[in-house]
Order: C-alpha cells, then sequence, then structure tokens
C-alpha cells in the first residue's frame, strides 16, 4: 500500500513539472481558459471601448448593474469603458497566469481588483492597449513592492471576471479593471 502511494505521488509529481509551462514561470502565458480576448483587448469589439475616462469609486464600480456573462461572451456594454479609481491598494500579487493584480479598497470592506496582463503573452501584441500594457507593467514592477497602503490612481478597461468560484476581497458584482491602462501615485 505504501509503494502505491509512493509511485501515485511521483507521478503526480512529474505531471505537474512536465505541464508546468504556464504561469510566472513562463514569460508566455496566459489565461486562455474564458474571455482572453476580451480580457486583453484583442477582441473585435476592443476597437469600440470610449478611452475618456469615467471617474468611479470602489464602492459604485462594484454596485454596477452588470449582465452575467458566460466563458465565450462577448465584450459587454460597461466592458466598453474606461475607468479610473483613486483608493488604497489592499494587496499585490502576481497570478499563475503572469497576470500582475493590484487590489483597491475604499477602506470599508469594499474591494476591485485591477490586473495587468503578461505582456510575454502571445497574444499581446494584438492588443489595443499594446504600450500602455508594457509601460504600465514597468511602472508596476518597479513599484510593487512598495504600493501596499498607498493611495493610487489607476485607469483601466471594465471587465466582468468569471474566471473565480471561491469566495474572494473582489467587487460584489465581479467587475476588475483589466487591462491596467495607467497607474500612478
Amino acid at each position: 500500500m505504501k509503494s502505491c502511494i509512493q509511485i501515485i505521488s511521483v507521478c503526480i509529481l512529474a505531471g505537474s513539472i512536465l505541464s508546468c509551462n504556464k504561469g510566472k514561470n513562463n514569460p508566455k502565458a496566459c489565461n486562455g481558459n474564458t474571455r482572453r480576448e476580451v480580457k486583453i483587448c484583442t477582441d473585435d469589439a476592443a476597437l469600440d471601448i470610449d478611452t475618456i475616462p469615467i471617474s468611479i469609486s470602489v464602492d459604485s464600480i462594484g454596485s454596477l448593474n452588470v449582465p452575467e456573462v458566460k466563458k465565450d461572451d462577448p465584450r459587454q456594454d460597461v466592458e466598453k469603458k474606461v475607468f479610473t479609481i483613486t483608493a488604497k491598494v489592499h494587496k499585490v500579487s502576481q497570478h499563475w497566469d503572469g497576470d500582475w493584480k493590484v487590489k483597491l479598497t475604499d477602506g470599508n470592506d469594499k474591494y476591485i481588483n485591477c490586473e495587468i496582463p503578461n505582456p510575454g503573452c502571445e497574444y499581446i501584441p494584438t492588443s489595443r492597449f499594446l504600450s500602455e500594457i508594457i509601460s504600465t507593467r514597468e511602472w508596476i514592477e518597479e513599484h510593487g513592492d512598495d504600493l501596499v497602503g498607498k493611495i493610487v490612481t489607476i485607469k483601466g478597461v471594465g471587465f466582468i471576471d468569471i474566471d473565480h468560484v471561491y469566495p474572494r476581497n473582489a467587487a460584489e458584482n465581479e467587475m476588475e479593471l483589466h487591462p491596467i491602462l495607467e497607474i500612478h501615485f
């Protein structure tokens, strides 16, 4: 019994190592499971995004009435808008797909996740916002260790995230800013 468990453990470990070509260790990774084209603005409707930003609070963006979306749904009207939010950084982290996440809070248990995709992703060069993605990514990598607790202003494209099926600190309606187009103190 013990050797059978050891063999299974070795097989699982080997399978993980052999299939581990995504995330932080792979600069070309990008999430292709759900709505990638909408997320990184390579879809046909990306040209319809109104780049004049709407100033909004963390609480207000989480209260917007948004449609329920499925894995293959096209860009929704709220995802054709750019928003600007000034708030405190709650957390900064790098995802398995190489994206950086900056979680903002209003200090009253309201949050929004803002993400900047991995510029090494093979699909990013066709993004409408390639130059903004590259410059914002550089800024976050330069300042990321010093962001938690600071007030920042983030400008980004609205996105309805459906990737998360577990409780987390996020906007109540699953809105995000993805991609981040600009961030500054």
